[in-house]
């Protein structure tokens, strides 16, 4: 498999694997309101292992979080950048892991 492939398979694993976690709720902190000084209120939130999709005060029904790729397109939701990139580290290591595992798996079983 040449080299350029394998980056493209890695990197749909990954982008795979972080949207995948979407399944996974929780919660996290942001900014509900910016008045004089901002106001930090929890929020749902949905991804692994950090909450990067939370729901927003603005434009979805309070305490719903639209995890299709539409509203992710059209922006609905907030996404936390920052967790959404070390979300996507972690899944990148993850399936990184998991290639080099199924290689040695590959080449013990053709022994």
């Amino acid at each position: 498999m040449s080299t350029l492939r394998k980056l493209i398979v890695l990197c749909l694993a990954t982008i795979g694997l972080t949207y995948a976690s979407l399944l996974v709720p929780g919660h996290a902190t942001v900014v509900c309101s910016r008045v004089n000084v901002p106001i930090y209120c929890p929020v749902l939130a949905y991804g692994f292992p950090l909450p990067f999709l939370a729901d927003s005060q603005g434009i979805s029904p309070i305490g719903s979080v639209s995890r299709d790729p539409l509203s992710l397109l059209i922006r609905e939701d907030e996404l936390l950048w920052p967790q959404l990139w070390l979300s996507m580290g972690f899944w990148l290591l993850l399936a990184v892991a998991g290639g080099v595992a199924w290689k040695r798996l590959w080449r013990d079983s053709r022994r």
